[in-house]
Order: C-alpha cells, then structure tokens, then sequence
C-alpha cells in the first residue's frame, strides 16, 4: 500500500484505541469503541457520496477537496479521467481532419467491413456511386454495383488487376477500383478513380483505327488491282511488283512500299530518256 493508505489506517486504528481507553474511564469501553466506529463510517460515508457525486458531474464541477486516502484517490481519479479527455479530442481531432482531408481527394475511398459492408465513405465516391449516409452504410457494396467484373475482384481480394466498371446510370462514367486490406481484423479499403477520359481517348482510338482500315482498304484493291495490270503487260519489268504486293500488310507498310516502288519507275524512266537522247549531245555524256 502508499503511504496516504498506510496513514489512513492508523488514523482508524489509533481513533478506535483511544475511543476504548476513554471508555474504560467510565466503564464503557465497548461503548466508547461502538462510537468511534459509527464516527469513522460516519465519515467514510460521506466522503465516498462525494466522490460518487463528483464521478456523476465530473464534467461540470471541479473535484472537491478530500483529506487524507480520500484526498488521493480523487486526484489519481481526475487525473486518469482528464487524460482520457485529451486523447479523445486528440483523436477526434485527427479523425476530423482524415475525414476533411478524404473529402478533399480527387479519388472516391470506402472503407468496408469484413462483410464488404459499407462503413464509411467520402464525398467523391458517394457522388460516383449515388451512395448516401443514413441508407447505405451497412449495406454490402457487391449489392450496389452489380458487376460481374467486380464482384470476382472482390472475391479475389484484390490480387487480380483492378476492373474498369462502366456506370451508365452515373453520369456515364468509368471508374477503376482498387482494394486495399487496412489491417487484419477484415476491414479494407476500397479506391476509386474517375479513368472517364483515358476510356474515350482508348474508344477514339480503336474508332480511328478502324475507319482508317476501311477507307484505305478500297484504295488499296484499286492500287493492287492496276499493279496486276501492270504486271501483265508485255515488256513491263516485273522487279518492282514484289515490294508492292505487299500493300495488304497494313497502311504504313502499304504507303512505305508504294512511294518506294514509284521512285524506282521514276528513276528508270529519267535513265531511259537520258539514254535515248545521248546520241544528239555527245558533250553531255560522262
């Protein structure tokens, strides 16, 4: 025991000694002690309606002035319960500003249960999601977006690659999900990321691809079919037609080839004209 308790005791012990030795003056010493311990009862009591009053309103009235044991049992009391106080608002404080800080995220966040219920989630993914506060918490997020996609990376724990889900009825949008276990107790942490732009720029694309195949793909028979000619024709040369047969691989490799086949007709040309004049200006010749 400390020392308050140590003092108390023989505090007690010394009252109801002398309580007895007076009462022996006069005969009555088991009177004399029955006194004393209905005094110190008396006074315990009272001390203890203090401190249980105080337990009750501790947050609107100061801690009362006890002596003795009573004395430090009260200031050991307040002081545990005045450092429960700050580590409260110390977390409340962090916990306000986590979810300030969530809110401002450009990315959507859900924390789920072990159930994939939904514990909490910011302002992003409740707008993305068309979630609200007092209906959905509670409810399993494989509920609310049915998709076969993500329901089978849920199932995987995230260790697959993160779906892209279409969500026609949300403005249109696509977003990428990916889970995050939090910690071991099942609890995980469900990111969301708007990829609406890269999805049209990737739909631009294969669109731009293939108009391009199907435009340039009757050009290219045109051009086949007037090589074939070419090709049939008496004392035309028949080393060019290789290199351009293989317009049919794909557009760059078709334009590659056809503007190398037509510098080669070109130079033959110019080559066949030099010579055929050379006779006339004999100076000219090398």
């Amino acid at each position: 025991m400390s020392q308050p308790a140590w003092q108390h005791l023989a505090w007690i012990v010394g009252a109801l000694v002398a309580a007895m030795a007076m009462g022996a003056l006069f005969d009555h010493a088991l009177l004399g002690l029955a006194i004393a311990l209905a005094a110190a009862l008396a006074f315990e009591l009272r001390n203890l309606l203090r401190f249980e009053r105080w337990l009750r309103n501790r947050t609107i009235e100061s801690p009362p002035d006890l002596p003795g044991l009573w004395g430090e049992v009260m200031a050991i009391t307040n002081r545990i319960y005045r450092r429960k106080v700050f580590h409260k608002r110390r977390v409340l404080m962090l916990l306000r500003e986590f979810r300030r800080m969530t809110s401002a995220m450009p990315d959507g966040a859900v924390l789920l249960g072990p159930n994939r219920e939904i514990l909490w989630f910011n302002r992003t993914a409740g707008h993305w999601l068309g979630l609200k506060r007092k209906v959905d918490y509670g409810i399993r997020i494989d509920n609310l977006v049915r998709q076969p996609d993500f329901v089978e990376y849920l199932d995987r724990r995230g260790t697959t690659v993160p779906p892209r889900i279409h969500l026609p009825k949300q403005g249109d949008r696509w977003l990428l999900f990916r889970l995050v276990t939090t910690n071991t107790t099942g609890q995980q942490l469900l990111i969301l990321r708007d990829v609406t732009s890269e999805a049209r720029l990737e739909s631009m694309r294969k669109d731009f691809v293939a108009n391009a195949s199907h435009e340039l793909r009757s050009p290219l028979t045109v051009i086949s079919g007037y090589l074939d000619a070419l090709a049939e024709e008496p004392g035309s040369t028949r080393r060019g037609r290789p290199r351009c047969s293989r317009c049919g691989a794909s557009p760059t490799a078709c334009a590659t080839s056809c503007r190398t086949c037509s510098s080669c007709h070109v130079s033959r040309h110019r080559a066949a004209r030099r010579s055929r004049y050379r006779w006339m200006f004999p100076a000219c010749s090398p």
